[in-house]
């Protein structure tokens, strides 16, 4: 999957760069992270499901290809570095790493009167899981995904052009629910003990996008 959406990337950059009807652009906002660990058993113990969330800021960058002169555009948007997430909140310091989050898109404009336009746009996410660690003695982990995947959706407006330079700049809102991820442990007396968690992620941003 990695591999694929790396070329589909590349594809996309030389194709908004060769063609005219095109962006590439910049993103900053803020993003909440709320994660559910569903219940679970391991040895005599009952775990209950339990939810948190988390926020932070991040930066993106994504590029789209207008369809002709319609209203359709298709993306791409990446997240260029990894973000570690506790998934623990006691001492233990049980964490995992997201990186390469990249999504892909398609998206509606409708022009508004003055000169720039509302869209909406919905897609598919994914990133890499790495480096899952459970600092407990009594906990080993055997196998893990090494995935996360989920449907993004998300609206926003678009400024006419500022100057002369064809830049344009955006206001967003998104959403996405990503699928469950499990990881298989040793733990507490019991051999084989699945952990299943899911997670949805809100974000807030602003983009300055060049456009061809």
């Amino acid at each position: 999957m990695k591999k694929i959406i790396s070329i589909l990337f590349a594809s996309l950059l030389f194709s908004v760069s060769a063609h005219a009807g095109g962006m590439i652009g910049i993103k900053y906002g803020t993003g909440e992270l709320e994660g559910t660990k569903h219940a679970y058993t391991a040895g005599s113990n009952d775990y209950s499901a339990e939810t948190k969330d988390v926020s932070n800021e991040y930066g993106a960058i994504f590029a789209e290809l207008d369809l002709g002169d319609s209203p359709v555009a298709l993306g791409v948007e990446f997240i260029p570095y990894t973000a570690t997430i506790s998934v623990d909140g006691n001492s233990s310091d049980s964490h995992l790493e997201l990186s390469d989050h990249t999504t892909l898109y398609a998206q509606l404009s409708h022009d508004i009167d003055n000169g720039g336009s509302l869209y909406v746009k919905a897609g598919l996410a994914t990133a890499d899981i790495g480096n899952v660690t459970a600092n407990y003695e009594t906990t080993s982990i055997n196998t893990k995904d090494s995935s996360l995947e989920g449907v993004m959706i998300g609206v926003g407006v678009q400024s006419a052009e500022l100057g002369p330079f064809g830049m344009v700049a955006r206001i967003e809102t998104t959403w996405i629910d990503y699928d469950d991820v499990s990881v298989t442990t040793t733990s507490n007396g019991s051999a084989t003990v699945k952990k299943t968690a899911d997670a949805e992620l809100t974000t807030f941003s602003i983009s300055l996008a060049k456009t061809f």
